[in-house]
């Protein structure tokens, strides 16, 4: 309160207006980072231990992993930065359940199919825990 008995507001306009820029400034930031944090990253798959393709998460793709006959096995979908198998004609179905990847050292296997994806490049991956 002041003098008069009028309550006194908290922020005035030049205080609310430079809050307003710093959490702006801090949206801008976050969304750089999440739109570049994928930069060099790639998405190497191999079939039957031999280097089948690199692909850049950075750009959005399907591709069909063929075996040497020409039967398709696996559809690895890359979209948004992030790999994920979206089809297999094994009957276990686990690498779909594995879901998606996008960090360093993450993987995707498809035992049956003799398929496998690892993230290189990029962010790395944490620890999954830490005991002390």
């Amino acid at each position: 309160m002041d003098k008069t008995g009028n309550i006194r507001p908290l922020l005035k306009r030049g205080d609310f207006l430079l809050l307003l820029g710093v959490i702006l400034l801090a949206a801008i930031l976050f969304a750089l980072f999440i739109l570049f944090r994928t930069e060099g990253a790639r998405a190497v798959v191999t079939l039957d231990g031999a280097e089948y393709g690199s692909y850049p998460l950075s750009e959005d793709r399907t591709v069909e992993i063929r075996q040497a006959d020409g039967t398709v096995t696996n559809r690895l979908i890359i979209q948004d930065g992030r790999a994920h198998m979206e089809w297999a004609a094994c009957p276990d179905q686990i690498c779909i359940k594995q879901g998606e990847i996008s960090r360093q050292g993450q993987s995707i296997v498809c035992l049956p199919g003799r398929v496998a994806v690892e993230i290189t490049g990029g962010e790395e991956s944490g620890p999954d825990a830490v005991v002390q």
